[in-house]
């Protein structure tokens, strides 16, 4: 019969339903499949989902020849879903008049003569899926382990439905690690998919072998994922699809790493009475590990077939080990190529960084150096004059001039090198530390005037210096580039919680294509002739702004340039 005219298997009936369980995106898509899926899947008269709430137990959906107890809640100890969840195991009773475990009165209005209950997660049970027969019976094992399968499907999927709803809630800014979860395979389903030679391999693999499914598969210890599937059969698995780790061969691969086949399931004394074989109605399956050259585990290409199939042999098992090393040459192929981009990107900024450093500072050093050099010469040849003051005067002016740009350089340094300033927290009265840097700046600028005013409480948790120095450029900053006919303003509150500090000049407009670049390292606007400096200030008063969990936001028109550090206040 050709593959793709075969009818529907208990394997492909089943592989859709944990498929379409595991991509349940809520609880109540996951419930629902379990509704319509789960009776043809067992064969018995009735279908129940209980979901734990404390010491309840919450039959939420049904689905039987008769009513059983939708939306009814009882305790967990005194129900049959209670004692699965809490004794974490499946209860099995063929005649429910016979067992203790069960409250009769309950039972005494249904069709319900027959049970089996599986916890949902049995190490730490969340919930329970009950299936119903109306005459006294023992399911067989078969039964019992595809209701396992389908709990540790719901498991997995419920877990995926609270991850999912904590990433659709408002972020928190201190927390944008949720953003980036660990456990998320995308990345290798994508490298996968985007490798040329899977596609072809599966090809050969199904031609060769006869099969009717071969995939690509990611594994750990907790999660088995397709990346890449051929699938004539229907098997109904596509590429992001999950099957429960536990009810899988791969599952026993990670551990020993050995190639696992075997030609019919039926026949073969070590996997006849195995678990996956019966839950997938499976005869030929074929899987070979892929190991990367560091040694890790990274997942299997395997092929299987409701029917039986010719694997056993020197040719395919060769075969499918060298597809094996070759999926895992190309993975780490791709993996080297990206940290050797990586590296490169790096080392081009930092050899960037390294030539604007070079050109940036020897120029900016060079006259407060000479202007050094012209005083102590002055002062050599003439001796003590009348002009000597005001010569000691410059020179202490380009003394500070340099240390000024020492301090810029050592700031950098820690921020690129060191991943970001660190804080030193103190409680103090940030209306005195900014006041002190207004008051030098109206020293070192006698001629402009600046207005300050400050609304802050009376102690704040900062680290003080770090803000002195990251107003202190946002001033020197504004008194460069702004109006000199016109006030700097510098204003400070604590808006519920979270501290805003303004600081405003007047002046042209910032063109709006500098803005985006105003807080990079070593970029200058244009300003007054004579003032220079080593363009770090705004970079710099960006990384304190970060380091205290704010910003630094820009404002420019024609009357004002504003620039508004807003940062959540320390407790």
């Amino acid at each position: 019969m050709d593959q793709r005219t075969r009818p529907s298997t208990p394997l492909s009936l089943l592989s859709r339903a944990l498929a379409k369980i595991a991509r349940a995106r809520s609880v109540d898509e996951a419930v629902d499949t379990i509704r319509t899926s789960a009776r043809s899947l067992i064969g018995c008269e009735g279908i129940a989902v209980i979901l734990r709430d404390g010491d309840l137990c919450h039959y939420v959906e049904e689905d039987g020849i008769g009513p059983l107890w939708k939306g009814q809640k009882f305790p967990a100890v005194a129900c049959v879903s209670g004692w699965a969840m809490i004794n974490r195991k499946t209860a099995v009773i063929p005649d429910i008049s016979t067992d203790q475990r069960i409250p009769q009165e309950l039972y005494a209005n249904t069709f319900v003569r027959a049970l089996a209950m599986a916890p949902v997660r049995a190490e730490q049970p969340i919930a329970a899926i009950g299936a119903y027969w109306s005459q006294s019976y023992s399911p067989a094992e078969w039964e019992i382990e595809i209701l396992e399968a389908l709990a540790e499907a719901t498991a997995a999927a419920f877990e995926n439905a609270a991850f999912i709803e904590t990433l659709t809630r408002p972020l928190k800014p201190e927390i944008p690690q949720l953003l980036a979860q660990p456990g998320d395979y995308s990345e290798d389903i994508s490298r996968v998919s985007g490798t040329a030679a899977v596609p072809t391999i599966l090809d050969v693999v199904l031609q060769m072998t006869g099969m009717g499914f071969a995939a690509v598969a990611r594994v750990t210890e907790t999660r088995w994922i397709a990346c890449q599937v051929r699938d004539p059969i229907g098997f109904g698995l596509k590429p992001g699809d999950e099957l429960p780790i536990e009810s899988t061969l791969c599952n026993e691969i990670r551990g020993h790493r050995q190639t696992i086949a075997f030609d019919d399931a039926a026949e073969d004394p070590m996997y006849r009475d195995h678990h996956t074989p019966r839950i997938y109605g499976l005869r030929g399956y074929i899987s070979e590990p892929i190991i990367l050259s560091n040694g890790m585990f990274w997942g299997t290409l395997c092929a299987i077939d409701p029917n039986p199939a010719k694997v056993k042999t020197p040719q395919v098992l060769g075969t499918f080990k060298l597809f094996a090393e070759l999926i895992a040459h190309h993975l780490d192929a791709e993996e080297r190529l990206g940290e050797t981009a990586a590296l490169l990107e790096s080392e081009r900024e930092v050899a960037e960084l390294r030539e604007q450093f070079i050109a940036v500072l020897g120029h900016d050093l060079r006259n407060p150096i000479a202007a050094l050099n012209a005083g102590t010469s002055r002062l050599m040849k003439e001796g003590w004059t009348e002009r000597s003051p005001v010569v000691l005067k410059l020179m202490k002016t380009s003394i500070s001039r340099m240390s000024g740009l020492v301090d810029n350089v050592m700031d950098l340094a820690r921020v690129r090198m060191g991943g970001g300033l660190t804080l030193t927290l103190s409680e103090g009265s940030l209306a005195e530390t900014l006041q002190h840097v207004v008051d030098e700046l109206r020293v070192a600028h006698p001629n402009r005037e600046i207005c300050a005013s400050f609304a802050f409480p009376d102690a704040i948790t900062v680290d003080h210096p770090q803000m002195a120095q990251m107003v202190s450029n946002l001033l020197s900053n504004a008194v460069v580039h702004g109006c000199e006919m016109m006030p700097v303003k510098i204003t400070g509150e604590d808006e519920g919680g979270v501290l805003t500090i303004r600081v405003a000049n007047g002046g042209p407009a910032i063109p709006p294509g500098q803005i985006d670049s105003l807080f990079l390292p070593f970029k200058r606007g244009e300003s007054r002739s004579g003032t220079q400096g080593l363009g770090l200030g705004l970079y710099i008063a960006s990384q304190i702004a970060h380091a205290h969990d704010g910003q630094i936001e820009v404002m420019s028109n024609d009357v004002e340039t504003r620039f508004t550090f807003k940062g959540k206040r320390q407790s």
